[in-house]
């Protein structure tokens, strides 16, 4: 699997770089969107109390200290199975910018978090969300690592399938635990995607100039 060779990477690259940069701005006027509320009213309304251990729980998961561990383990599987050290480097440059770059725009842009009660802790800026980015660079980094070993195109697909449903549950958590917008997750989902794939570009480039 080359995604560098396919334009289709490049068009997601931009289009992801585009609806970052549509609600960076949108933010920065600082109107409230008409987005926003209707889907928080949306979430709030379909998942209730009874969710909140669920999303507490990945709330931890998609933590500093969880993306840490996780990250860990991968780094020592992609040596251990692969001796894979390209991909370990590239594996922890992305995962390590990515959340100096998500640091840096939460700084920049300075949005406050949602004024309603918080389920959970929280001490940073509003966006863009780090769950939502960092989950989208850690979780399609996993899966295309295990994609490119895997045979089945069952297996495949259930794969990008759960690292799928694992992002989509960490971006749903911030709002349900109310400390961000929606508007927070989808511009993480956008960066976290462009910054991911720019990593998979430089991994497929660097590999085959070690091979």
């Amino acid at each position: 699997m080359e995604l560098r060779k396919s334009p289709i990477t490049y068009v997601l690259i931009v289009i992801s770089a585009c609806i970052f940069i549509y609600f960076a701005l949108a933010v920065k006027s600082g109107e409230p969107l008409r987005f926003d509320q209707n889907v928080s009213s949306f979430l709030l309304s379909l998942l209730r109390e009874n969710s909140y251990p669920f999303f507490k729980a990945l709330n931890v998961i998609g933590s500093f200290k969880g993306i840490g561990i996780i990250a860990l383990v991968v780094i020592f599987l992609l040596w251990m199975k692969k001796r894979d050290y390209v991909g370990m480097a590239v594996f922890t440059l992305t995962v390590a910018t990515g959340a100096l770059l998500n640091d840096y725009v939460k700084d920049t842009i300075a949005r406050p978090r949602p004024e309603i009660k918080h389920i959970v802790h929280v001490n940073s800026f509003s966006f863009p969300s780090g769950h939502a980015m960092m989950g989208m660079v850690l979780y399609v980094l996993i899966a295309y690592f295990i994609v490119c070993n895997i045979q089945s195109r069952a297996g495949k697909w259930l794969v990008m399938f759960l690292a799928f449903l694992m992002i989509i549950m960490l971006g749903v958590s911030r709002t349900v635990l109310q400390v961000h917008y929606p508007s927070d997750v989808v511009a993480g989902y956008a960066l976290g995607l462009a910054w991911v794939l720019v990593g998979i570009i430089i991994y497929e480039f660097f590999r085959g100039k070690w091979r």
